[in-house]
C-alpha cells in the first residue's frame, strides 16, 4: 500500500505534466496562423487559431469585382480560412486531451464545418 506521500508526490508529479503540455499549447494556439486564398488569389485571410480575422489583401485585380462579388469572395475564403484554423486548433488540443476524450468531442464540435440542412 502507498503511503499518503507517495500518492501526493504522484499527483503533484501528474499536476506538472498537465501543467507542462497546457503551456505548450496555449503557446501553440497563440502562435498559430492560418491563411487562405481563393484561386485566383484576389482575397487573402488570415485568421488566429480562435478564428478572428486578423489579416485581410485584395490582389489589384479585386477591383475588377462588383461590391457584392468581392464581399461574397471574403465570406467564402474566410471560411476556407477557418476551418482550417479549427482542424489546427482541434490537432493542438487533442496532444493536450487525448483525441478520443469527451472534452475533445465537444472541441471537435465547434471547430467542424457546420453543414447547413
Amino acid at each position: 500500500m502507498r503511503t499518503p506521500e507517495e500518492i501526493m508526490q504522484e499527483l503533484e508529479s501528474r499536476v506538472a505534466v498537465i501543467q507542462e503540455q497546457a503551456g505548450r499549447a496555449e503557446s501553440l494556439l497563440a502562435e498559430s496562423e492560418t491563411t487562405a486564398a481563393d484561386e485566383d488569389e484576389i482575397v487573402t485571410v488570415t485568421v488566429n487559431a480562435g478564428g478572428t480575422l486578423t489579416g485581410l489583401r485584395f490582389s489589384p485585380q479585386a477591383r475588377g469585382l462588383s461590391g457584392t462579388g468581392l464581399a461574397d469572395l471574403v465570406l467564402e475564403v474566410y471560411g476556407q480560412a477557418l476551418e482550417a484554423s479549427g482542424r489546427k486548433t482541434a490537432e493542438i488540443m487533442s496532444g493536450l486531451l487525448g483525441a478520443d476524450s469527451e472534452a475533445m468531442s465537444v472541441i471537435t464540435g465547434f471547430t467542424q464545418p457546420r453543414t447547413e440542412s
